[in-house]
């Protein structure tokens, strides 16, 4: 004997938990990227503070980015500053997770 059973609303009801998960994992790279830049805010020398207040969050084609608009940041990051160790962005990064590009640019 064989018996069939027929499922309805399965399709629609993956559709509803792939963007319910969509939503979720936008939400949560928006709070980890905050957090970052808040991290990367804490850990920038501090003179005028410029540097540390160009730190900002926006979004981008493969999620957020974290981005510093001090023209020298470069050179914060190289270790020009005795408040921070070379490479604080790199290090400050990798807190967050495993980098799927560069880690710093320059523009």
């Amino acid at each position: 004997m064989t018996v069939k059973v027929k499922i309805k609303g399965v399709s629609n009801e993956l559709a509803r938990i792939k963007k319910l998960q969509d939503v979720i994992i936008e939400k949560k790279l928006l709070v980890t990227s905050i957090a970052m830049k808040e991290a990367l805010k804490r850990r920038t020398p501090v003179d005028t503070g410029n540097a540390r207040d160009s730190w900002s969050v926006s979004k981008t084609a493969l999620g957020y980015g974290v981005s510093n608009s001090a023209d020298y940041i470069d050179e914060l990051n190289a270790g020009s500053s005795k408040q921070a160790p070379p490479y604080f962005i790199e290090n400050t990064s990798l807190i967050f997770g495993k980098p799927s590009g560069n880690i710093v640019q320059k523009k």
